[in-house]
């Protein structure tokens, strides 16, 4: 019996091995590659005892260049021109595979006696090589998906020896921790005289699907049954000669239920009284968080249904900082959350455990609908090693699953203009239409009664809404209009233009038990959204010729797969594909015209126009339970490619210093200055120059050309593997410590692999008294993070970069790349053709002629470091009164490493840095000089021309800005939390929250847009955060009518949520490049350090009033009505902080240029901004939503 069971258990991990590299590759090769792949590996499996698996060849070689010609397979490929390959044609796709016949038997009785140590180096020696054939599989099937790279395969053979190391270890070692997806019953069994109670029974039934557990006390009388999804559950004891016992519970997500039980003596078949223990507290929880329960799902008002908002319930949670715009680059449709003060690309959510975040913007993707998601938990800090890859928090949410009951819903929530109050900034006589629509239904219930359950959700949305314009557009837009259609040849702008955002999701969850050992879930999700008209960066200021439209698609596969081994050893599998398409295109291909706080127009260019992302994951942990201990080992690897398309300054950009000097009516008759820029491709680096025409301008589509060439390609693999214990040393004492290390592969010439980021990670938790309901926790470790992937998708060429596979510096640096240029130009009246002739091989001629810059490139510094954050914290948490928890914590966050850019090429007027030790060389030899900020200019309008490099020997030839992308920021977060609830019980519930908070940084920020205004003085830049809030405080309740005979008084129910929060602070920017350094985004007023100016408070009322009324006995209809800043308090999102604005300053021959010498300069002393301090953005007015809901 014991052989057969090992084969069994054996021949099933065989096939999830399988299966899981089938899935990793899923998104690199075609389907029909993954099915033969899929079934030759399963067969090879068969033959793990062979020894014979070898690979098939072992030399290093070459991966063809998929745009060199080279055609597979048993063809011959050139490598470096001098030296080729062969591949073996018999072996194009896959390993050739032996039948199951002709593989060796399955161990004998003589096998399974031998030594531990022995068997480990055998099943090693032949994992090993299996592994190496499957990995030579792998790399063949994806050779056409591979930019040019050259391998070694002895580097394969050493990943397939270490991956073979973890396969062997899950599969012998001891393991586990209930994971925070899911949750864990354990406790103690007693008798009346305190003594443990060895061998009882204890049995766990989930109440609505009838899964059932069970598990033995241990001679201390300990148990322990883990890995139960979340839900209401009875757990019962039992042992000859003693009563039979029995607890209900409800376990949230992640929660570890400690139920003791006292068992007085008397016969089993005694009646068995049932103890309702509700939902208790969690004494041995190390880590700082908090749950949203289906409770708060249902019943609080949320704005657009995005349910994921319930997360700024929890102490620690703030809206992230995108005031800039630079830190939104990619627009999400979701609430972008700042944890414990970090940038909001330093987070990490899943659904039902599988990674649900964006590689390309470095935010989460879309989510299920309200209605399919079942509860969430928000973390802060001390979480298990089991999860990584976040600086800051995580939320981890769980999707609805069918039960043996059938229950559904369908539902349609409606808004539109007449019930909401005016957004404030719309100016009288704009445009103020709204129709929204959000409709769909559930359905789910029972396949096969306490076996198979099925769960679908259906959410669609249609809105319409008019986009709104500041007052000086709506004034001017005849004007505006004429310079347009008269000056450029471009067509008018139509501002009667609606605003449509549409979509379609669908979940559907099938969950299966095949036994108390065994069960199972697979979830997919779908989301389509269309969207038009949007306005990319600056509502109110984008023009409808700039708006840009979207059309992206979320579609992922979940599988799940919970094995129970033994009473003590429990396995669980996941696996997930997820496939993103995100399209963005600008609705014209006008060039780009701005005003400053005014308007823009045309060709948008801060944000790429496509990215398609691929995702395959694979996680497995094991849990074991020994003695007070709870042992678990598992990894995780996702492998992603992405593809993004970013054309930036095509076809080009002209920029005003004013709206008269756009209108002409500054220096009548005469020429008016702006600033171009120029978007090239260079030929040098295997790019093309785009023909431009006149066609362009008048919304011909961008040609597959130009957007190919403004495309960057790049795949990688984030790696994770973790061990952790959790100790019980006492009834009172819990210990969790472990480690986990934390990898991320990009292509080699990207960035030097970080694969020594090592994470301990440490807590406790004390429980005081019997009744464990006053517990003192703390905790503390390090969290490693991903390297934003906007840092590495900038270096395309069009982003400044120098090759199409983003690369590090000097891989190929040839120093000539012309990818962008810029110039100063007089006003388009002066020019003797149109705006059309700005663009061409040549630099625009104007009347009076203007200095051309330097190429701006973007690259990645050879030593950047992987981001991390240590953190501590500690606190106290007891139970005031009966369903009440209160919970305080102190905590801290320090971020190391975190990533942006900065300028190494600032040039310096002082000849001091002139000096041999401030040469530096290129990859060609060639000599230019380092550059340092420029600190002292004279005092006159114009800044001598050497701060722009005129002056031959001042800057790094032939360079302008020279961006690298670095890890030399970091932050600090110091923090109170504060968090107050009640479950809903005798018709109310409650949750109070409140943060005090300090946070100080340096300024990261994955974006090029707000770069150190000194490049040599990285402590200069150090201020308040821009995620920081000092004070923030959060209420919220529900409060249920009780039932009453007058049935008017019947189903009422009141809930509400009430934020208050301090003011963020925004940094006051001198609006021109003040310093000469070429870069004006950041530039500064006088001495001012970043993030002074204080914005406003926060402060919103929300509520919802409900009635439901009984159709019948299992059929409810409810009527709902929901007010967002129901008192129309004005929350100001963003201020205008540009103190002034910039004068472009041409050649001074003509005298009617005020302020201007005659030396080619650029920029002048700034002119005083009107603007400056009034609000730019708001969060939303009063909103008035109406709902109804059939529920069965």
């Amino acid at each position: 019996m014991a052989i057969a069971a090992w084969r069994a258990s054996t021949r099933r991990s065989s096939e999830s091995c399988a299966w899981a590299w089938c899935w990793s590759i899923a998104a690199m090769t075609t389907l029909a590659d993954w099915y033969r792949c899929t079934g030759s590996f399963i067969s090879c499996w068969w033959q793990a005892s062979s020894n014979n698996a070898r690979p098939f060849w072992r030399n290093t070689w070459t991966i063809p260049n998929r745009d060199s010609g080279a055609s597979w397979p048993g063809k011959a490929h050139t490598l470096d021109g001098n030296q080729s390959v062969r591949t073996p044609r018999a072996a194009a796709n896959c390993p050739p595979v032996r039948t199951v016949a002709e593989s060796r038997r399955w161990p004998s009785d003589k096998d399974l006696t031998m030594s531990k140590t022995t068997w480990m180096a055998r099943a090693f020696s032949k994992a090993k090589a299996l592994t190496s054939q499957v990995l030579d599989c792998l790399i063949r099937t994806s050779l056409k998906k591979t930019s040019s790279r050259r391998l070694s395969m002895k580097v394969m053979h050493r990943l397939a020896s270490m991956l073979c190391v973890v396969m062997i270890v899950v599969a012998v070692s001891l393991p586990g921790q209930a994971q925070v997806v899911s949750v864990t019953v354990q406790g103690r069994v007693y008798d009346a005289s305190g003594a443990a109670v060895p061998n009882a029974a204890i049995t766990v039934t989930n109440a609505a699907t009838g899964l059932s557990r069970s598990t033995t006390s241990s001679v201390m009388g300990d148990y322990q049954i883990t890995s139960l999804p979340p839900g209401d559950y009875t757990v019962t004891a039992e042992k000859s000669g003693f009563q039979k016992s029995a607890k209900k519970v409800h376990l949230n997500i992640g929660e570890v239920g400690t139920l003791d039980f006292n068992l007085p003596l008397g016969q089993v078949k005694e009646e068995v009284i049932v103890q309702d223990v509700g939902e208790v507290a969690e004494p041995t929880r190390t880590m700082v968080s908090s749950v949203i329960d289906e409770q708060k799902i249902e019943n609080l008002p949320v704005n657009g249904r995005q349910f994921i908002d319930f997360a700024l319930l929890a102490p620690g949670v703030t809206i992230g900082d995108t005031t800039s715009g630079s830190t939104d680059v990619i627009i999400e449709p979701v609430t972008k959350l700042s944890f414990a003060g970090q940038n909001i690309h330093y987070n990490f959510v899943a659904i039902d455990g599988a990674d649900n975040m964006s590689t390309a913007s470095g935010i989460q993707k879309t989510t299920p609908s309200q209605d399919a998601v079942q509860e969430f938990r928000v973390v802060n800090s001390s979480y298990s090693t089991e999860f990584g890859r976040a600086v800051g928090g995580l939320v981890n949410i769980i999707t609805k699953s069918g039960s043996n009951t059938l229950h559904g819903s369908v539902y349609e929530y409606f808004r539109n203009d007449k019930m909401d109050a005016k957004n404030l900034l719309a100016a009288a006589g704009g445009f103020n239409k709204l129709r929204q629509n959000q409709f769909g239904g559930t359905l789910g219930g029972p396949i096969q009664k306490d076996k198979t359950f099925f769960f679908g959700n259906y959410e669609g949305q249609r809105h319409t809404e008019s986009p709104y314009y500041n007052l000086a557009v709506l004034q001017n837009i005849s004007a505006i209009n004429n310079v347009k259609v008269n000056t450029f040849g471009l067509p008018a702008e139509n501002l009667f233009v609606n605003r449509t955002i549409n979509y379609d999701n669908l979940l559907a969850k099938l969950d299966h038990n095949f036994s108390q050992k065994e069960s199972m879930f697979v979830r997919y999700f779908f989301n389509d959204q269309r969207s038009t008209n949007l306005s990319p960066l600056n509502d109110g200021f984008d023009l409808p010729s700039g708006f840009k439209n979207n059309t992206f698609r979320d579609q992922s596969l979940v599988g799940n797969l919970t094995s129970v081994i033994s009473t003590s050893l429990v396995n669980e599998l996941r696996v997930q594909y997820a496939h993103r398409f995100f399209n963005f295109p600008t609705v014209s291909t006008q060039p780009h015209l701005e005003v400053s706080n005014v308007f823009t127009m045309g060709v948008n260019r801060g944000n790429p126009d496509f990215y398609e992302e691929g995702r395959a994951e694979f996680v497995d942990t094991i849990t074991k339970m020994t003695g007070r201990h709870t042992f678990s080992f598992g990894g995780d690897f996702n492998h992603v490619n992405t593809t993004e398309s970013f054309p930036l300054f095509y076809p080009f950009e002209a920029d005003f210093g004013s709206l008269d000097a756009f209108l002409g009516n500054d220096f009548v008759g005469t020429p008016h200055p702006f600033v171009i820029f120029f978007e090239r491709f260079d030929a040098a680096s295997g790019f093309n120059e785009p023909s431009f025409s006149t066609s362009v301008y008048q919304g011909t589509a961008i040609s597959s050309t130009v957007r190919n060439q403004a495309r960057g390609e790049i795949g990688h693999t984030y790696e994770g593997l973790f061990v952790q214990d959790k100790w019980r040393a006492t009834s009172n004492l819990t210990l969790n410590y472990g480690l986990r290390w934390e990898g991320e592969t990009w292509p080699s010439a990207a960035i030097n692999n970080p694969l020594k980021n090592f994470d301990p990670r440490a807590g406790f938790s004390y429980a005081l008294g019997r009744s464990r309901n006053f517990v003192i926790r703390g905790g503390a470790g390090v969290f490693h993070g991903t390297i934003p992937s906007p840092l590495l998708m900038c270096q395309i060429p069009s982003c400044g970069g120098l090759q199409k596979y983003p690369g590090r510096e000097n891989i190929q640096d040839d120093l000539n790349a012309k990818t962008r240029l810029s110039a100063f130009g007089s006003n388009p009246f002066a020019m003797a053709a149109s705006l059309a002739a700005l663009v061409g091989a040549n630099l625009p001629v104007a009347t009076y002629p203007s200095p051309a810059l330097d190429a701006v490139i973007v690259r990645f510094a050879k030593n950047h470091k992987s981001p991390y954050g240590a953190q501590a914290s500690f606190g106290v948490e007891f139970q005031p009164f009966k369903d009440a928890v209160l919970d305080i914590t102190g905590m801290h966050v320090r971020g190391i490493h975190l990533g942006s850019f900065w300028n190494v090429n600032q040039p310096d007027p002082n000849p001091a840095f002139n000096d041999a030790a401030h040469i530096v060389h290129d990859s060609r030899g060639r000599s230019g000089k380092k550059n340092y900020y420029c600190s002292a200019f004279p005092n006159s309008d114009c800044l001598p021309g050497a701060c722009f490099g005129v002056v031959p020997g001042i800057r790094t030839p032939p360079f302008g800005v020279d961006f690298e992308a670095d890890s030399k920021w970091d932050s600090q977060w110091n923090g109170l939390l504060v968090d107050f609830n009640k479950r809903v019980g005798h018709h109310i519930g409650w949750g109070v929250s409140y943060t005090w908070s300090k946070g100080i940084d340096n300024g990261p920020n994955p974006s090029f847009v707000l770069i150190p205004q000194d490049s040599c003085c990285f402590n200069r830049e150090r201020a308040v955060s821009a995620d920081y809030v000092k004070h923030r405080f959060v209420a919220n309740a529900i409060l249920e009518a009780p039932t009453h005979k007058n049935v008017v008084v019947n189903g009422w129910q009141l809930s509400t949520i009430v934020s208050l929060e301090s003011p963020h602070y925004f940094t006051k920017f001198a609006g021109f490049d003040a310093n000469g350094d070429i870069f004006g985004n950041n530039d500064r007023v006088g001495v001012e350090p970043r993030n002074t100016f204080p914005g406003d408070s926060y402060q919103t009322v929300d509520m919802r009033l409900s009635r439901t009324f009984a159709v019948s006995e299992k059929l409810h209809l409810e009527a709902m009505a929901e007010g967002f800043n129901l008192l129309n308090t004005l929350n100001i999102h963003f201020y205008n902080t540009a103190y002034g604005a910039a004068d472009f300053c041409p050649f001074a021959s003509d005298p009617r240029a005020q302020g201007c010498s005659a030396t080619p300069s650029g920029f002048r002393e700034g002119s005083p901004n009107p603007s400056y301090g009034t609000p730019r953005s708001i969060f939303n007015p009063r909103q008035v939503q109406l709902a109804l809901r059939l529920t069965w």
